[in-house]
């Protein structure tokens, strides 16, 4: 067979090599089309966050409640007046929707048996000294017990050595309700 000649020979199309100058100025044009994309998603999902922010905003009357909870507030008293007395990891959880028993159980440990007792008298005198009054509906247990319970009906305080705290558990066994 006859070989064909080169010169005669049709020639395959091939895409032609793009300079580097060229490739820049498709890369600008392809990048500023990628960024008027982008600028427009962005500014759908602004605008969609927006709209889901004001759906999301309670009227003025609910968020007047939330802040205004007073057994909340008791219960974020609680808290201070432990802080005040250097409870160690203070906890509170709101046990609502867990059980009937209390709305909100604050669990604090302290150094040892003295201490236990300081920080339950501490809170048993403040809460008589609010208005109006608060006394504890009971309190159980002992420094020696290494374990106290203030149970004001609405909310419970524990107090704990670190050692029966970890024993006990009870964030775990409360692990359902969330911690405030």
């Amino acid at each position: 067979m006859k070989k064909p000649d080169p010169k005669t020979r049709p020639r395959k199309r091939t895409a032609a090599k793009a300079t580097p100058a060229q490739k820049t100025t498709a890369v600008k044009k392809n990048s500023g089309i990628q960024k008027a994309t982008v600028k427009k998603s962005l500014a759908l999902k602004t605008a969609t966050a927006k709209k889901a922010e004001t759906k999301k905003i309670p009227t003025k009357a609910v968020r007047k409640k939330k802040a205004t909870d007073p057994l909340l507030s008791r219960v974020q008293k609680v808290r201070d007046i432990l802080d005040g007395k250097k409870g160690m990891n203070v906890t509170i959880l709101r046990v609502t929707d867990v059980t009937s028993l209390t709305d909100y159980m604050v669990l604090c440990s302290g150094m040892n048996t003295p201490h236990l007792r300081a920080l339950a008298d501490e809170v048993a005198k403040q809460l008589r000294q609010e208005t109006p009054p608060l006394a504890a509906h009971r309190r159980a247990g002992t420094g020696d017990s290494e374990w106290l319970v203030l149970d004001y009906l609405d909310f419970v305080v524990h107090l704990f050595t670190p050692s029966m705290r970890a024993y006990y558990a009870l964030e775990r066994l409360w692990k359902d309700a969330p911690v405030v």
